[in-house]
């Protein structure tokens, strides 16, 4: 009768087990930029997990990918004016439909990495959230302090990422991978931010300061007591179970119906191979 042990899967296992696997290669930055790039990403950079951007989310990060190596931080560009548009059917349009294709970004390049032997994980961008956690951290991943540290831009007065060349009209992505990557991305040597104050002026609750002070409570009520419908009491119970985390650390998921709106920082150019399919990505 054969046993378990005798069995030709369990037999291969253990040989795999007492061979001493050889440290994988540093992925080519150059070669994983372009793969991202075809995915439909309008903007890329690489973060190794030691950085120090990241002390306050490492242990969270690696308690979901124990074997994370680098955190690929990507971007898609929003269209300006539906973002702008005082009718929020045509602003959500835009926020949902680029929200949908950040993760179908995401999962085409975790899709191609693993074709390639690369073990890679695609946190959602924004909703759904880990809601078993409330009223702590809901997200897996902080996107926007990655992106800073990527070089995808900088934080403005209003909170929200700027890229040098898309403005605050992006939404964020991150893809937590086990190699190493040959080149990291540093941060960008100045912030795009204009302070021209334009979201000071826009906000309806006062909740950006003229000198730049921000009033989380005031922010958090706003957004999602007009955009979450039947979760009105959300905010006042965030507050009072808990301190809530600093906007800078939020996820990309905050909605920004006049602030952003009225960031003018944004170029009309894209990038020509910006909006393909993500199954353009070849396995």
């Amino acid at each position: 009768m054969t046993t378990l042990l005798e069995h030709p899967t369990v037999i291969r296992m253990q040989n795999r087990r007492s061979e001493r696997p050889a440290a994988p290669a540093a992925l080519d930055a150059d070669w994983l930029r372009q793969l991202c790039l075809e995915a439909g990403a309008d903007d890329v950079g690489f973060v190794e997990i030691e950085r120090a951007a990241l002390d306050d989310q490492r242990a969270e990060i690696l308690q979901v990918f124990p074997t994370t190596r680098t955190l690929i931080s990507y971007l898609c560009r929003m269209n300006r004016e539906p973002i702008r548009s005082p009718a929020r059917s045509i602003a959500n349009v835009e926020f949902h439909t680029t929200s949908d294709t950040v993760n179908e970004i995401g999962h085409a390049i975790v899709a191609a990495l693993e074709a390639r032997g690369v073990r890679a994980l695609n946190p959602a961008m924004g909703f759904p959230m880990d809601m078993d956690n409330f009223p702590g951290k809901t997200w897996i991943v902080s996107h926007k302090p990655v992106a800073v540290a990527a070089g995808l831009g900088q934080i403005g007065i209003h909170r929200n990422v700027i890229h040098p060349q898309f403005g605050n009209f992006i939404l964020l992505g991150t893809i937590l991978i086990d190699r190493r990557v040959s080149v990291q991305t540093q941060p960008i040597d100045y912030n795009p931010c204009l302070t021209c104050k334009l979201c000071v002026a826009a906000c309806p609750v006062g909740a950006i300061g003229a000198d730049g002070a921000f009033n989380f409570a005031a922010c958090y009520t706003h957004n999602y007591r007009e955009f979450m419908g039947g979760f009105t009491d959300w905010p006042r119970r965030w507050r009072a179970a808990a301190q809530p985390p600093t906007i800078a650390s939020r996820s990309a998921t905050a909605n920004r119906p006049r602030c952003g709106r009225a960031c003018r920082l944004a170029r009309t150019t894209r990038r020509p191979t910006a909006w393909p399919s993500a199954r353009r990505v070849k396995m």
